[in-house]
């Protein structure tokens, strides 16, 4: 009767330890899942702002245009009217690309001179 109350111990002892591994296991898992929420979170947060940052940047451009006091409707309509003309002459797009640094350098010009 000794060896089998023995072996029931022995048996106990290691379901006891198999459980301790599993709550373990389980703890580890769980906190392997909280991590990869917060990295996603972040992510997330960080997509967010940049969006922000671009739309911001955006408007910027609008204003350095100098149509900002267009309603909305006559700024998508003259960038419609633009990509289609850019659809047929893709070589249109370098034109309009050295036009708008040109204005953009000129802003920053007449910026920094109206500071001295």
């Amino acid at each position: 009767m000794a060896d089998v109350e023995k072996r029931k111990q022995k048996l106990d002892r290691m379901i006891e330890a198999v459980a301790k591994e599993q709550a373990k296991l389980l703890l580890a898992e769980r906190e392997e899942q909280r991590k990869r929420r917060r990295a996603e979170l972040k992510q997330r947060e960080a997509d967010r702002r940049a969006d922000a940052h671009r739309k911001i940047e955006l408007g910027g451009l609008v204003i350095a245009a100098g149509v900002d006091e267009w309603n909305e409707a006559e700024i998508v309509g003259a960038l419609l009217a633009v990509s289609e003309q850019l659809a047929q002459q893709p070589q249109g797009r370098d034109r309009l690309r050295r036009k708008g640094l040109d204005h953009l350098e000129a802003r920053e010009a007449a910026r920094k001179a109206a500071k001295q």
